[in-house]
């Protein structure tokens, strides 16, 4: 797709593919300002109110192992549109769910069709670009979601405060409606099924493979923790304002606004680099620079500064830093499966959703009167993505055969 009388199609199928991978994250961004409105709504607890995240993201990572295998074998266009049919189904449950309990319930059923689009999407990718051209397209993939999710946690907010926390869910059912129904239409088949069990087998082995490859390894516990320390912040605060502040729920979605545009900036500086020698040098650089930021946000609020304006502003720079850092990070885990790309999209997304929802339960279970022990559990995890980099770029360094 490098034809440029192919430019058109190229954009227009990132942008479907930005659609379909962004629906998961928008629709966890557009819920975590309507949190605590939940919580005092069903007179429930923190710990109670955290399963409608800690839930999706759990079965979410589940779900993306399977979806990637199952999209080599079967094509991803089967997949995709079956997973967001399944996603319009969870969304009209949580629309009229009376509970907390199903709520979580509709939440997972979200999450299964999730699991196929994010990972067919990025497999997608891997089927039509290759070398540092993927971490290019990756970046623009992320650039296009970044429209969704940059604005989903104020727009949640704003309507949840206008018209009740079902509203998201309502808004969430048109959307993907109208996604599927675009994809239904224009979304090609970029790899041929192939049946047997023979070849599903096959895709076990290499599933196994990339596991006991270290460099791979290396790469899915970076952008699993990359992942987790991002969403644990944004689950979490929301909270912490409210108890602090009495902000209300429009006043958070301002907040992680603000943090979006440091993540699109990053994405937006990657999608312009070429060659692995500057992205691998501009991932080394975002990884450290998410530590030192995550360390400065603990820093200001041990030294007295505990208003939430000086814990959000550290957290611009590490978003950015997560977005100059992460495309790379996933292409050269894609990188390392060659004709393997579903697999690989598979495991990597695993690595994310589980790590993020052991954090955001984990979150759950710390107090709120101070944001202290949550900045210092993102501290600690930007501290691992840093030990996971060195070990990455010293192993490819030494085993060029296992890392390239």
């Amino acid at each position: 797709m490098t034809d440029t009388t192919q430019e058109p199609k190229r954009i227009g199928l990132l942008l479907l593919l930005a659609a379909c991978s962004a629906i998961g994250p928008v629709s966890t961004l557009m819920l975590i300002p309507a949190l605590p409105i939940i919580r005092d709504e069903f007179g429930a607890t923190m710990v109670a109110t955290q399963p409608i995240i800690s839930v999706f993201l759990l079965t979410f990572a589940i779900g993306i192992p399977l979806a990637g295998p199952l999209s080599d074998r079967y094509g991803r266009r089967p997949l995709l549109l079956g997973g967001l049919a399944v996603f319009i189904v969870g969304s009209l449950l949580a629309a009229v769910a009376p509970s907390i309990e199903i709520l979580v319930i509709a939440r997972a059923i979200q999450a299964i069709g999730c699991a196929a689009n994010a990972t067919v999407a990025r497999a997608i990718l891997g089927d039509l670009y290759q070398d540092w051209r993927l971490s290019r397209a990756l970046a623009q993939l992320t650039l296009g979601m970044m429209i969704g999710t940059s604005v989903s946690p104020w727009l949640g907010g704003l309507i949840t405060e206008s018209m009740g926390w079902h509203a998201p869910f309502v808004l969430l059912l048109v959307l993907s409606t109208i996604t599927a129904v675009a994809a239904a239409r224009s979304l090609p088949e970029t790899r041929a099924k192939t049946t047997g069990d023979g070849q599903f087998r096959e895709l076990g082995v290499a599933s196994l493979g990339l596991v006991r490859n270290r460099a791979f390894l290396g790469c899915v516990i970076d952008a699993g923790v990359m992942y987790a320390l991002y969403l644990g912040f944004i689950s979490t605060a929301p909270y912490i304002v409210k108890e602090m502040t009495g902000q209300p729920a429009t006043t958070f979605g301002l907040y992680v606004l603000f943090l979006s545009s440091g993540y699109f900036l990053g994405n937006l500086y990657v999608s312009r680099l070429r060659g692995h020698a500057a992205l691998d040098r501009v991932a080394r650089f975002g990884t450290l620079l998410q530590a030192v930021t995550a360390c400065a946000a603990l820093a200001f609020v041990l030294l007295g500064f505990t208003a939430p304006i000086w814990w959000f502003l550290p957290m611009l720079p590490l978003a950015f830093a997560q977005g100059l850092a992460l495309p790379h990070v996933t292409a050269t885990a894609v990188r390392l499966a060659p004709g393997y790309a579903g697999v690989a999209s598979g495991l990597i997304g695993f690595s994310q959703q589980a790590f993020a929802a052991l954090t955001v339960q984990a979150m759950g279970v710390v107090p709120i009167d101070t944001p202290v022990p949550m900045l210092a559990i993102c501290a600690a995890l930007s501290l691992v993505s840093v030990a996971a980099v060195v070990f990455l770029d010293r192993f490819m360094r030494t085993h060029p055969a296992e890392g390239r």
